[in-house]
């Protein structure tokens, strides 16, 4: 079954960033080049929504999910999530909040109130919204809950965006969570990580991609997006490689 995802792999596009900053236009061409079908947005370089989409439909890229900040969807979120609209992405997430938060039960279940309520507003308008963990998260502890149970205990219609990476270097095994939040997983990020949380490319790391990539499609999930939050090379030649990784892995498991 994992085959199934083959035609579903995107990159976020946080780790070519320093490209996106000068040519986003260029990248989305090359990283359509290298055999991603989608990308996941962290801004759009400075451009309108509308005419990084032209880039998107022309190359045949799906524009999967937009991570959005809490400071922009607390200010301003009907321009936000227009945004999202425009660029023709499914998903709004909220990729990061102060970890100080998660250590506070009383601002943490406000934390909580919030997304929930950015999600109904998000659902309002056609769209679902996401979380996505870092490490933080499971550390973080409220009796014999992680913050990220907390969390998602009150804020029923939030999705996760189940970063591997982080769930690994947080103690947990990604494979176990992605079973227990089966179906409310659309998003997965593929990353892989060293015993000294350094992100390395796929298949380099700790992480057990390949069991991942089995349970993925039981367990609901819609887009497997590859991210590399720091590379030991060009970012880009990493996001080519990971590519490459994904492509054979899945061919593998077909």
């Amino acid at each position: 079954m994992t085959g199934d995802l083959s035609e579903r792999v995107a990159l976020q596009l946080y780790t070519v960033r320093d490209a996106v900053a000068q040519d986003i236009l260029g990248v989305l061409r090359q990283v359509a080049a290298m055999g991603y079908r989608g990308v996941e947005f962290a801004g759009f370089g400075g451009l309108p929504p509308r005419q990084v989409r032209e880039v998107l439909d022309g190359e045949g890229l799906s524009a999967v999910a937009c991570h959005v900040g809490a400071a922009a969807l607390e200010n301003d979120f009907e321009g936000t999530l227009a945004g999202v609209r425009e660029v023709g992405a499914s998903y709004a997430v909220c990729p990061w909040i102060d970890p100080a938060v998660a250590h506070d039960a009383g601002r943490w279940d406000e934390f909580a109130a919030r997304l929930e309520g950015w999600a109904r507003g998000a659902e309002a308008q056609g769209l679902r919204f996401a979380y996505h963990n870092h490490v933080f998260e499971f550390e973080a502890r409220h009796g014999d809950d992680s913050a990220l149970d907390r969390l998602f205990a009150r804020a029923p219609t939030v999705l996760m965006e189940l970063d591997a990476a982080w769930a690994h270097a947080g103690g947990v095994d990604p494979v176990a969570y992605l079973h227990q939040y089966a179906g409310r997983v659309p998003l997965l990020h593929v990353k892989d990580v060293t015993g000294a949380r350094e992100t390395v490319e796929l298949g380099q790391g700790e992480v057990d991609l390949t069991g991942l990539l089995a349970a993925a499609p039981g367990a609901g999930v819609q887009w497997l997006i590859a991210e590399q939050d720091e590379c030991q090379r060009d970012p880009m030649v990493s996001a080519s490689a990971n590519a490459r990784w994904l492509q054979r892995a899945l061919g593998a498991a077909t």
